[in-house]
Formats: C-alpha cells, structure tokens, sequence
C-alpha cells in the first residue's frame, strides 16, 4: 500500500514541469529513520524513455536496495565497535581523497599531456627491448579470394592471383563484388587463428601442408573455390614485427609518459605548498 502511494505521488509529480524542480526543502517520498528519498533522488534512476510498467518496476527494486542497503549500515553503526568504525570511517575517507586525487589528475593530464609519440621514439623503444616482444602464437602475411566454382572470370582471376603484381591486384580488386569472401593485403600480419577462421579449407590438422612462405594454393571445398597466397610466416617465440606490436609500444610510451608527467606534477604541488607555507610540518 505505501509504495503503491509512491508510484501514485510519482505519477502525479510527473505530470508537472515542478516534478524535475530541486525543492529547498527535502521532498521525501521514502523515508527510513534520518534517511529519506525524494522525488529527484528517484527520478534519476529512471531510464529516458521508461514507461508506466518499467517505472514501477525500476522504482520497486531501487527502493528496496537503498532502504536494505541503509538498514545494515545502521545495523552495522549500532552493532561494531566504536574502534573498528573509526578504522572503516579512515578506509572511507582515504577512498574519497583518492577518487578526488585521481579524477583531478585524470583531468589534468588529458588536457595538458603530450599524446604525440613519433616514429623514432616506437622504433627506439622496439629495438632497445629486443627480447621483450615474443610471439605468444603463430602469425602469417597472407591474401586469398573465395569463389565460386560456376565463376565466369575463375580462369583470369586466378591468373592474376598468381602474377600478383600491382595491376593484375588491381584487376582483382575490381571485381571483389563477385567474391564470396576475400582478404587481399598480404603485408599485414595476421593471427593464425584468424586464418582458420577465414576458411575452412586450411585447418589445424593441414596446416604444416599449406602454411609455408610464398607458396600459392588452389583449393577447393563445398563451399567454393579458394585461392591462397602466403608472403611470410613467424612463428611462436619468433620476434614480434614492429608492425605488429606498434599500437602496444605506443601504449608502453604513453603509459611512461604519463607517469612521468603525474610524478612532477605531485612534486611541484608539494614544492609549491611548503614554499607558500600553505604546508607546515611541526617538530
């Protein structure tokens, strides 16, 4: 009976412009010892374009937490010790300046923070830490075309296919619209999973059959006809090109960098404080 009054005072409220008012005083619509709820409170947690029924039950179950949620801590301020709620009130405390810390910094750094990393510091980095970039699996450079059988163009494209320069890619390129699937950049490196993935026709069980640099595969399966060109294969535990891990030595350099930027900002705030006097450590 009482939440229903509240869906209804709600209902009411919404229908008016002063529902999404902040009142000077507390407009309480659930109410828990010194603990209270009102109408802006709940209103937050409803979704932009909620209806009657979901507001019922978004409001129910929102109640039920916070009035649950209040009834232990309490439980908990009647029940613990005065020596051990001093300890959590501290935790809480440390919790708070940190999150303020931490927010501000982020803020800080986002707007002052050089992201720009160049070329010579990523390739610096890379071959300063040769044996820091293993491969934790295989990866190959590969294209290849899957087509259907009854394909009018299957003889030409397979002779381009197998020429593989730059105009006869091209050629092939243009017609990718009749392509039942295709991948044509054989210079990026790509996980040997991906592969698999791609097509069935070279699995786990074939691989060391067909995975082999600058070999050239017409295969064929129920689903069509496969034309596969490997360019190059790593291996595991082989180094990882720079091309490959390029995005990750950036985030290293990034990471670095903001650290480097949050250690002198922290010193500076602190040389500035016992300058100014603003910080005074007592003997």
């Amino acid at each position: 009976m009482i939440k229903r009054f509240i869906y209804i005072l709600l209902a009411a409220s919404l229908a008016s412009c002063q529902f999404f008012e902040k009142e000077t005083e507390p407009d309480a619509v659930v109410i828990l010892g010194k603990h209270y709820l009102d109408k802006s409170d709940i209103i937050r947690v409803l979704p932009a374009d909620y209806t009657a029924a979901d507001s019922t039950r978004i409001i129910d179950a929102y109640i039920n937490k916070w009035a649950t949620d209040y009834l232990l801590l309490d439980n908990a301020r009647d029940n613990i010790g005065q020596d051990r709620q001093q300890e959590l009130d501290e935790l809480v405390e440390n919790y708070r300046v940190e999150l303020y810390a931490q927010e501000y910094l982020k803020d800080l750094t986002k707007q002052n923070l050089d992201t720009i990393i160049s070329e010579s510091q990523i390739k610096a980095f890379y071959e300063s830490r040769k044996e820091d970039f293993k491969l934790n699996e295989d990866l190959v450079q590969f294209r290849y075309l899957q087509l259907d059988p009854l394909n009018t163009d299957l003889q030409k494209i397979t002779k381009w296919f197998n020429k593989g320069d730059v105009p006869s890619l091209r050629k092939i390129d243009s017609l990718k619209l009749s392509y039942r699937n295709y991948f044509l950049n054989d210079s990026i490196w790509v996980k040997k999973s991906h592969l698999f993935d791609a097509m069935n026709v070279i699995n786990p069980v074939n691989e060391k059959l067909y995975i082999k640099e600058n070999k050239i595969w017409k295969l064929e399966d129920s689903l069509g006809v496969y034309l596969v060109r490997f360019n190059k294969v790593l291996k595991r535990g082989d180094r990882a090109p720079l091309s490959y891990v390029k995005p990750t030595v950036k985030q290293v350099l990034l990471n670095k960098s903001k650290l480097t930027y949050i250690k002198k900002l922290e010193k500076d705030l602190l040389n500035d404080a016992i300058n100014s006097d603003k910080l005074k450590i007592n003997n």
